[in-house]
């Protein structure tokens, strides 16, 4: 008799869930089974061999803040309440301990990967109408001290009976008007007189953190993490056309080869949101803009900001800050 597999599913590793976002919202787990080819000049491809094996797990999550600290650890460089970011590149997201992650579905079934981390960050969109994460993905290795093709070495399957492994759906959500403050530069919040910046659909926090596989004759044994960056984008609603040529700087003193965020125009960027709820870029500048003309839109194109790195007593200080 045929088994019909459907219905929801939600993750859960290091005691928070994580629930696909929107109507129907979906979880792919799938297994990247590598064949490594075996050519002959002669007969051209005999065979192949089994190369590495890992499971990519993914999805959009829903809007819980709660999940930030899984979403971004403190070695993205990312302070989180009272937990402070250490930037550590380098750092193995793996670590030497394994931590599982488990897809549950309500009908029972339980498909748990036994060595699981985030390897793809999300962004992020802050407005009313808009989920706060973009998509994410949890990579999948071979446990340690496991080796490919021993029982669970990668994952297991309970096919019904599985108990609901926990995480509690929280009402933390982040939806609503976000505004913001960089600096005292006149027309962008802070300035004498100044309305905070609203964004004209969305303020988008882009995440940019690269990993590289670490892999032991072909198997995946971890990942290393390369590089972190981040950058908020908006349509801005506050400055002017002349505030915001003056703050780019391209005729107004930033040469080339010019350092963003140095002494003169470093700033943070503090967005806040609903429920008193904030984000903080560090040291932050400005970069490009665009001014648009006819259409349906505001005339005000898409202004970026920028973080730039400090150091304390030659350690890196955090990049991003979101509140408790």
């Amino acid at each position: 008799m045929s088994t019909l597999y459907a219905g929801p599913g939600k993750v859960y590793m290091n005691g928070q869930a994580l629930w696909p976002e929107g109507e129907n919202g979906e979880i792919k787990a799938e297994v990247k089974q590598q064949a490594l080819e075996v050519v002959s000049g002669f007969f051209g491809r005999v065979t192949a061999l089994q190369g590495d094996a890992q499971a990519m797990i993914s999805l959009t999550p829903f809007d819980n803040w709660s999940a930030l600290p899984l979403l971004f650890p403190p070695c993205l460089g990312v302070s989180t309440g009272t937990t402070s970011g250490a930037l550590g590149i380098g750092t193995r997201p793996h670590g030497t301990t394994d931590v599982p992650a488990e897809i549950w579905t309500p009908d029972g079934r339980s498909y748990t990967f036994p060595r699981a981390a985030v390897i793809k960050h999300p962004d992020l969109r802050l407005a009313i109408d808009r989920p706060l994460f973009g998509p994410i993905a949890l990579a999948a290795i071979i446990a340690t001290g496991k080796s490919l093709g021993g029982a669970g070495a990668l994952y297991t399957l309970t096919a019904s009976g599985a108990a609901d492994p926990g995480g509690q759906q929280g009402t933390d959500y982040t939806r609503g008007a976000w505004k913001g403050i960089w600096g005292t530069t006149p027309g962008f919040g802070g300035a004498s007189g100044d309305s905070p910046i609203e964004a004209e659909d969305a303020w988008v926090i882009l995440t940019d953190a690269k990993y590289s596989p670490l892999p032991v004759q072909q198997l995946v044994r971890g990942y290393k993490l390369d590089n972190v960056s981040f950058m908020a984008k908006v349509r801005p609603f506050g400055p002017t056309h002349a505030q915001i040529d003056a703050a780019i700087g391209v005729n107004a003193g930033r040469t080339l080869g010019a350092q963003f965020a140095n002494s003169t125009t470093a700033a943070d960027l503090v967005l806040s949101g609903p429920n008193s709820k904030t984000i903080t870029l560090k040291n932050a500048d400005v970069v490009g803009a665009g001014f648009e003309f006819g259409g349906t839109r505001l005339g005000t194109g898409e202004l970026g900001f920028i973080t730039t790195m400090t150091f304390a007593a030659g350690a890196p200080q955090p990049l991003l800050i979101f509140s408790a």
